[in-house]
């Protein structure tokens, strides 16, 4: 990364999928040159991000499967050195604590965004009976589908799903993936031009930018 910063051929430089142990974000934050970053990462406060409001999405979430009556959501959640995962276990907690649910521990799996680890830890839940299950990702509810057909656990009858992201798969997914929309295009095209105001008009404040996400409602959930 010093190599790149003192080549002299770079002017600004785009981060995505950093974690705050990373020691490539630590050079480019103590470099002076243009930085923004497509996600918050925690304890960097001198930094220009543009993000989507992942509490509020997984709150959305779970606040919907409260209301079709599920008392035992699960969580596949994620590493929480990223802004993501931080973000969305806090809309997750938050949404139980509003309807006075208490949390337990063995509803709450990580996953590493990975279809896979969404596959295996359904099956470390299954045992503790869930209703419910929000993904912090699409592609681990997927896999966490896979997991309920091998066990021939019907959805949403028995248990409901719920991803985040609204990856085309969603959709094509059986049954269809209930999710939090996130505006991929619009975040990464907001990102570009950012870095593109700093590296012409460099400031000395930090621009935080937060897009809305939106729930799509499909089958695997209930359509009400």
């Amino acid at each position: 990364i010093h190599r790149i910063l003192d080549s002299g051929l770079v002017d600004g430089v785009l981060l995505t999928a950093a974690t705050e142990d990373d020691p490539v974000v630590t050079a480019l934050c103590e470099s002076t040159m243009p930085l923004v970053t497509i996600g918050r990462l925690p304890n960097f406060d001198e930094i220009n991000y543009v993000d989507v409001d992942n509490k509020q999405g997984a709150l959305d979430a779970v606040t919907h499967l409260l209301r079709l009556g599920n008392r035992r959501v699960a969580c596949i959640g994620s590493p929480l050195n990223t802004g993501v995962g931080l973000d969305r276990m806090a809309g997750y907690l938050a949404a139980l604590e509003r309807r006075g649910i208490p949390v337990e521990a063995d509803l709450i799996v990580e996953g590493d965004f990975s279809e896979m680890s969404g596959y295996v830890a359904m099956q470390q839940l299954l045992p503790h009976a869930p209703d419910a299950v929000f993904a912090f990702s699409d592609s681990m509810a997927l896999g966490a589908l896979r997991t309920l057909r091998e066990a021939t656990v019907r959805v949403p009858e028995e248990v409901a799903v719920v991803g985040f992201d609204d990856f085309p798969p969603a959709a094509r997914s059986v049954p269809p993936l209930t999710t939090v929309r996130q505006p991929t295009e619009r975040t990464g095209r907001m990102a570009v031009e950012l870095l593109a105001d700093l590296i012409e008009c460099p400031s000395e404040s930090y621009q935080r930018v937060i897009l809305p996400t939106e729930l799509v409602i499909r089958q695997s959930c209930g359509l009400t």
